[in-house]
């Protein structure tokens, strides 16, 4: 990634990462709003579309241990994802980019999604589980 590149993400990303109280739902898709309905029903709460323009993380779970930070980012590839080669490579490489600031990024496929959404989400749900048994700091 190229420098100019990775501190525009960093400063439209970095405005949103701590959260706020105001409960606002924004979706791309209706994959990204089953997913956010999935974990809502299993008592997490979640912010949608953090950050703005094209540096937006679909999903951002917050962390159970203080209501003020995230403690997992979840993107949700959808038809853009898979239009162009180049969405793509800039899709990995923003997930690099925020992993590389201390964002944990989990994706879910739109195929496995439909195969087996309950698997998917207790995927996730093991994931937040392990991050906090793991005593991270949240982001």
């Amino acid at each position: 990634l190229n420098e100019s590149w990775q501190k525009e993400i960093l400063l439209e990303l970095d405005s949103d990462m701590d959260v706020s109280q105001e409960t606002h739902y924004e979706f791309d898709s209706k994959f990204e709003r089953l997913v956010c309905e999935k974990l809502l029903a299993r008592g997490y709460k979640v912010k949608t579309q953090i950050g703005e323009s094209g540096y937006r993380i679909d999903l951002a779970v917050i962390d159970p241990r203080d209501d003020n930070r995230y403690i997992l980012g979840i993107e949700c590839d959808g038809a853009t994802f898979h239009s162009a080669k180049s969405v793509k490579e800039r899709d990995v490489m923003r997930q690099k980019f925020l992993e590389s600031k201390g964002w944990k990024i989990a994706r879910i496929w739109s195929r496995d999604w439909w195969r087996d959404p309950n698997h998917e989400i207790d995927r996730i749900e093991k994931r937040i589980k392990a991050l906090i048994a793991d005593g991270l700091e949240p982001k």
